[in-house]
């Protein structure tokens, strides 16, 4: 893993001059690249990042990706324009789709990677302050970076209309989520799973049994409310 940014920052004169690349990065708001990095992008469910409290495995854990690079004084730019040009052109063994995030938005979530990832600044890179309720679970659990709140599509369903809706399952069956059926996809991440998702996703962050039972029922409370 650290093999393979290391790798990259070791052909930083390229990106540096933009060659080969889309360009460097002109800017980036990394406040908006870390709602991006949670929603649209869908980079957390695959990406380990401490401060957006993202435990995907699918790709490189970013903390530690950029842990040394940090540590010998690189700069935030040349990171930021490394993992710029990973979202534009990811490796062909990656599995990670090409510009899932474009233009100034990509500028956005590299600005937030390089700023966060492997951060010991509590001020710039403060974490998801996780609260109580079905919101504390939420965020402490990394719902976040498979499950938007506002409809946005990501690797999991999206909990906003989730609650009474029928969803297909790819056992060809159709059932309501009902509370019956959050509870058990909280509980047993990988008993039933919605057309369109891939099982072993949840299941690789949040196992059977993992969450106690009275957490499931706060968290379905909490996915009644998203309408």
């Amino acid at each position: 893993m650290r093999a393979l940014f290391g790798a990259l920052l070791a052909g930083l004169v390229l990106v540096a001059s933009g060659c080969g690349t889309g360009g460097v990065a002109k800017s980036g708001d990394a406040n908006n690249g870390k709602k991006l990095f949670l929603s649209t992008g869908r980079c957390g469910s695959c990406h380990t990042l401490k401060d957006a409290a993202s435990k995907g495995n699918v790709g490189p854990n970013l903390d530690h990706a950029f842990e040394r690079s940090k540590a010998e004084g690189i700069k935030q730019s040349t990171i930021q324009n490394v993992v710029l040009d990973q979202i534009r052109f990811p490796t062909s063994v990656s599995g990670m789709p090409k510009n899932l995030v474009k233009g100034q938005d990509a500028d956005d979530v590299s600005a937030y990677v390089a700023q966060c990832a492997a951060s010991t600044d509590k001020v710039a890179c403060p974490g998801i302050v996780a609260g109580s309720g079905g919101m504390g679970l939420y965020a402490s659990l990394g719902c976040q970076g498979c499950h938007s709140l506002d409809g946005s599509p990501s690797t999991g369903p999206t909990f906003k209309g989730l609650y009474g809706s029928t969803v297909k399952l790819t056992n060809g069956q159709s059932v309501k989520a009902d509370d019956q059926y959050l509870l058990e996809a909280i509980l047993d991440p990988d008993k039933q799973i919605v057309t369109g998702y891939q099982p072993g996703v949840m299941s690789a962050v949040i196992a059977k049994g993992q969450v106690s039972q009275a957490d499931a029922k706060t968290l379905v409370q909490f996915i009644k409310q998203k309408k």
